[in-house]
């Protein structure tokens, strides 16, 4: 199990939420649950949560860019220049524009 440490404000939207599930379901819900079933619940709509969650967040500067670049993480997988293309942009660029590569 890991710990999550969060705002005060985020901590009482959560209570909130658990208060208004348990009247909901007629049983305490934990927090672990809720948490759960949020995380659950924005994957399945990835697109609209990654919107939502990243409206207010400002860019990176060009300085934290060029550190971040400066620092690359080698994961030990080969990704190919296709992969990058379908997970952009939802499909393989060469379907998208006819080029071959």
């Amino acid at each position: 199990m890991s710990s999550v440490k969060l705002s005060e404000e985020a901590k009482t939207l959560l209570d909130k939420a658990q208060a208004k599930a348990t009247l909901a379901t007629g049983r305490k819900i934990t927090q672990q649950e809720l948490l759960e079933a949020m995380i659950e619940f924005s994957s399945r709509r990835e697109d609209q949560f990654l919107e939502e969650a990243v409206e207010h967040q400002t860019p990176l500067s060009t300085e934290e860019i060029e550190q971040l670049m400066k620092e690359p993480t080698d994961w030990g997988v080969e990704t190919k220049e296709e992969e990058i293309d379908k997970v952009l942009y939802g499909e393989d660029c060469t379907q998208r524009t006819g080029e071959t590569r």
